[in-house]
């Protein structure tokens, strides 16, 4: 979710300087509560928020009006609204072309901040290191992702974010809260380009395990009717190397069922 930056106190409420210390990818709105611009760039922050909710980025957004001493350090006020990169604790700099980029081709949309995301705060050119789970773009992806990771986990979905992709992204991000630990012993990735499924002959939607890069042919796919983060984080987690301390860290909550 969206975490709100603010000098009050209370049980959701985080200082800004602090929260870009403590994450190492924050993606921050400054916005007023008068205007319609504001109203409109807030609603597609949210949307983005939403759709990259099981990712690295944390995001977070700040009112200007209500705290304009914690906001003046990063922004001018007639810079509201605005967003800001911040990147291991550090503001990123985008140059003015770019801007003009998403304000023009995009106007602004979460696909135009995902473009932006990915290309001021990626280490590729997708972004892998933003992700829990790398997108597989082409073919020669995938068969190398599935090469260099003794453990490969590889979601195959329709499109990006339909409900399948959500569980399967929860699951991950769940797996990696519960562990506590950047790795979790496996490569983790998913595929959405009809193309590269068409040549994988994976079924879809499913979750296909690979072990030194071959696909593991007995209970190693995960293609029932219903998904839920119970079932795919239990399929996954069989897959694992954990520790006997990471196995007792989950609680087998069930929280999304399709």
């Amino acid at each position: 979710g969206i975490v709100q930056f603010t000098q009050e106190e209370c049980r959701c409420c985080y200082d800004l300087d602090e929260f870009i210390q403590d994450n190492d990818y924050v993606y921050v709105l400054f916005y007023s509560t008068k205007g319609r611009l504001n109203i409109d760039i807030n609603a597609k922050f949210e949307q983005l928020a939403a759709e990259w909710k099981w990712s690295r980025i944390h995001f977070g957004r700040i009112d200007t009006d209500k705290d304009r001493e914690m906001a003046k350090k990063w922004v001018e006020p007639h810079m509201v609204p605005t967003n800001v990169m911040y990147k291991f604790g550090r503001p990123v700099e985008v140059q003015p072309k770019d801007f003009e980029q998403i304000r023009d081709r995009y106007q602004g949309s979460p696909e135009g901040q995902k473009w932006m995301l990915t290309k001021y705060m990626g280490e590729d050119s997708d972004g892998s290191n933003l992700h829990y789970s790398a997108p597989l773009t082409t073919g020669k992806k995938h068969s190398k992702f599935v090469k260099s990771n003794e453990i490969a986990l590889v979601g195959f979905f329709k499109r990006e974010n339909d409900l399948h992709h959500k569980v399967f992204s929860e699951s991950i991000w769940s797996l990696h809260q519960t562990i506590d630990r950047d790795d979790i012993g496996a490569g983790v990735a998913h595929v959405t380009m009809q193309s590269v499924i068409k040549k994988t002959k994976a079924q879809v939607p499913s979750i296909v395990v690979y072990l030194d890069g071959k696909a593991v042919e007995e209970d190693g796919v995960f293609a029932e009717e219903r998904w839920s983060t119970k079932a795919v984080t239990e399929f996954l987690r069989q897959f694992l190397p954990l520790s006997g301390d990471a196995e007792e860290g989950f609680d087998g909550e069930e929280r999304e069922d399709l």
